[in-house]
């Protein structure tokens, strides 16, 4: 048997003190966790500002560089916009993603429509009245692969005129010393026949042969006429050059052929550039220009019809030295037009459609145009009939003059 005075081990006291320890060491360890939580959380906010300020600086830095892209977007769109040639980018299908605006002024193209075959397949494409260069260039990518095509589109109507006109001019100064020699060639022996048909004339008594001879004269002297118009035309006269305003020029002789384009029933619409541009010509030899393409307008119209006379104002750096700025003065009729083969040859010396005429008005205005630096160009209207351009290089500014005008302006102000 257990002895009931045996001593019990020691247990802890229970009892409120006890309680109180036990829950006093709860309240420590609690109060550490929430120090540890709160030095946690102050860690965490320092590393979220920090964060935050990084945040703000990449946003700030982030949008100082889209602010930049944009301003070169925009400054290279403005001198894409400012170029005056044609930009047009297409896709490897051919369809166009980009163009500028003076593509779309002169091809009609817009962004989303295919590119016809012949601006792919031609260096020059003619559209209406522009001729039109293109020039072509694949479009890489970084890694060298091929992303598209840029087509560099060229306005070169006046520079293939120019061109023209250039030929023209040598042709027609080889032709004019060939036909001067054969001018006095012939010459000679057509006065002896002339001298012969009038003895003969004079001499004989039958009424047929008479009139024989006299049809003999007259063929001579036909002939004789034609050469001394020849003679005109291979030598060249000396224009008196001064400062003209071209306007007045026009107005004078559109007055003065007032009265033949009211005789054979032609209306007359005209339309002149602003301001009064000043060229450096021989009025006289410039009315015989312009006298002469009116004449052949009403020759062509026949019946009556419409005349339409337009000056256009152009400044193109392309250009060579002297015709960057020129004035383009256009005849338009209502006619039946020139047919393309004989376009070509229209200010040939002797060229002519018409029976009697001697052929040689248009090459002289030609002439006298290749005398002023300009050119003369003719091409079938777009509603028919012909257009007769003349394209003169404007004068250069008088400094002086200019400073005069501005100082009297300054008088009057």
């Amino acid at each position: 048997m257990l002895n009931k005075n045996a001593q019990q081990p020691d247990r802890p006291a229970e009892g409120p003190a006890g309680g109180i320890d036990v829950l006093q060491k709860s309240f420590e360890s609690f109060n550490s966790a929430t120090r540890k939580l709160q030095e946690a959380f102050r860690s965490l906010e320092v590393k979220f500002e920090t964060l935050n300020r990084e945040l703000e600086q990449k946003n700030r830095r982030l949008e100082t560089i889209l602010a930049e892209k944009e301003e070169v977007r925009n400054y290279l769109e403005t001198i894409l916009e400012s170029l005056t040639t044609g930009v047009v980018v297409t896709d490897l299908q051919g369809r166009i993603t980009m163009t500028n605006g003076c593509a779309e002024r002169l091809t009609g193209l817009c962004p989303g429509a295919s590119l016809p075959g012949e601006f792919r397949d031609r260096r020059k494409v003619r559209l209406g009245e522009n001729i039109l260069e293109v020039l072509t260039s694949a479009v890489k990518s970084r890694d060298g692969g091929t992303l598209g095509t840029v087509h560099i589109v060229l306005d070169v109507t006046r520079v293939e005129k120019l061109e023209e006109m250039a030929k023209r001019t040598e042709k027609f100064a080889a032709m004019g010393e060939m036909a001067a020699n054969i001018a006095h060639e012939v010459r000679n022996p057509l006065g002896s026949i002339a001298l012969s048909a009038s003895l003969l004339l004079k001499g004989l008594a039958d009424e047929k042969s008479r009139d024989r001879a006299a049809r003999i004269l007259h063929s001579v002297r036909s002939v004789d006429n034609k050469i001394a118009n020849l003679l005109l035309f291979t030598r060249k006269p000396e224009p008196q050059f001064r400062d003209l305003r071209i306007h007045d020029v026009l107005r004078d002789i559109l007055r003065f052929s007032g009265e033949i384009l009211e005789k054979e029933d032609i209306r007359l619409s005209v339309r002149l550039a602003e301001g009064e541009p000043v060229v450096r010509a021989d009025g006289e030899l410039l009315k015989q220009v312009f006298l002469n393409v009116i004449l052949n307008a009403v020759q062509a119209m026949r019946g009556g019809g419409e005349l339409a006379f337009e000056t256009r104002l152009h400044r193109d750096p392309a250009l060579t030295p002297g015709m960057e700025r020129t004035i383009e003065l256009r005849f338009a009729d209502t006619g039946p037009g020139i047919p393309e083969e004989d376009r070509k040859r229209i200010f040939d010396p002797f060229f002519s459609t018409r029976d009697g005429s001697s052929g040689l008005g248009l090459a002289i205005v030609h002439n006298i145009i290749d005398l002023h630096r300009g050119s003369v160009d003719v091409e079938r209207g777009v509603r028919g009939g012909s257009v007769f351009t003349v394209l003169l290089p404007l004068a250069e500014p008088d400094a002086e003059g200019e400073r005069a005008r501005r100082q009297e302006g300054k008088k009057r102000i």
